[in-house]
């Protein structure tokens, strides 16, 4: 039987060159040593054009300087590490890699072996599942639609037809016009309404504070609104300031200005808003409380279904699309509510979408 141990270089290197992942070997200072051909496929290195770089050239330029240096770390103190990446290749395409590495130690001299995978296909398919959850939400919603559709619309038929029977006094006439304008008003929200839910996009992330997504919140709500609190109670915009995330922040805005939309509904007439943000570990709380009428037992596990609403004036899809808005962006939202004293809505998110890996030196 032949000794592994005396196999010669060019067999051990035909064996890399036949496994079909990117594997490049490099020294702990970043110099590659080695790279099969798939991985100079993967990185669009022509034969041997690898002789003379760094590893760093196919890490993004912001991840040089902490989770490049932590993989070296962790592979030198650990033995290995795993987990995803976004690299690039020579020509500057951005591909999502799985990288797996592993050190061989020689005497004195240390060795880093990275095993790299590919996994656009697998992004790509995720994003698929995630955009099929979202026509089962849709198809949820048009279930609904025709239910909602069909009461304005034969109160508008019923009361047009009224209309043109001969006769009619002045008094009723009016009261139809001003019923069937409420009846197509009611259908135009709703309409409006279903187009935002239908067409949200995906969130663009970026690093934003809270004071500038509270601000563009409250921006979104009609003043005659937002009269209907007679007290706020709101961090102090230093506070606001000092607590950042990495979110979508007109996007996360829409969804808030939803959620103190129904505090301030809640009042009859007016009602006490409450709003609260704190960091907690590596995710920001927030929340939206008020001391309105609250919601009874029976509803609280619809509220999030979409057109649903106790409201007879109302369309039912704002808490919705602030679930939509809040998962999209890997978060949470729950609502606890007591009928009588009032209900708060709890929102959380993580502060860092990025691993900490990627954000913290070692």
């Amino acid at each position: 039987m032949t000794d592994p141990n005396s196999l010669d270089r060019d067999l051990l290197q035909a064996i890399l060159h036949s496994i079909p992942h990117g594997i490049v070997l490099f020294e702990p200072g970043g110099q590659i040593i080695f790279a099969n051909n798939f991985a100079e496929q993967l990185l669009e290195f022509g034969a041997g054009e690898w002789r003379d770089s760094s590893i760093s050239c196919m890490f993004l330029e912001d991840d040089c300087e902490i989770f490049l240096p932590n993989i070296v770390k962790l592979t030198r103190e650990k033995g290995r590490f795993e987990g995803e990446a976004l690299l690039r290749d020579k020509k500057n395409r951005e591909f999502f890699a799985y990288i797996t590495t592993f050190l061989y130690r020689s005497g004195a001299q240390d060795i880093l072996i990275a095993a790299i995978q590919d996994i656009g296909t697998l992004k790509t398919l995720q994003r698929e599942l995630m955009e099929t959850q979202r026509v089962r939400s849709m198809a949820k919603v048009v279930d609904q639609l025709a239910h909602h559709i069909r009461n304005p619309i034969a109160a508008i038929g019923g009361f047009a037809a009224r209309l043109l029977r001969k006769g009619l006094d002045e008094s009723d006439k009016q009261l139809y016009q001003e019923i069937i304008y409420q009846e197509a008003s009611r259908l135009d929200k709703l309409l409006r309404n279903l187009a935002d839910f239908t067409t949200l996009p995906f969130p663009a992330l970026a690093h934003d504070n809270f004071e500038q997504l509270l601000n563009r919140a409250l921006n979104m709500i009609p003043e005659p609104l937002k009269a209907a609190a007679s007290k706020w109670d709101t961090p102090p915009a230093e506070e606001l300031q000092s607590l950042s995330a990495f979110m979508d922040v007109d996007f996360m805005a829409r969804g808030l200005a939803n959620v103190i939309t129904n505090a301030l509904e809640s009042g009859d007439p007016t009602v006490e808003v409450t709003i609260q943000v704190t960091a907690i570990e590596d995710r920001i709380h927030f929340s939206v409380s008020d001391n309105g009428c609250g919601i009874k037992p029976d509803d609280l596990p619809l509220v999030f279904d979409p057109l649903f609403s106790t409201k007879n004036e109302h369309v039912g899809l704002g808490l919705t699309i602030s679930q939509r808005i809040i998962n999209d962006h890997d978060g949470t939202i729950k609502i606890e509510s007591t009928v009588g004293e009032g209900t708060t809505v709890t929102m959380e998110i993580p502060i860092e979408r990025r691993r900490s890996i990627r954000v913290r030196r070692l």
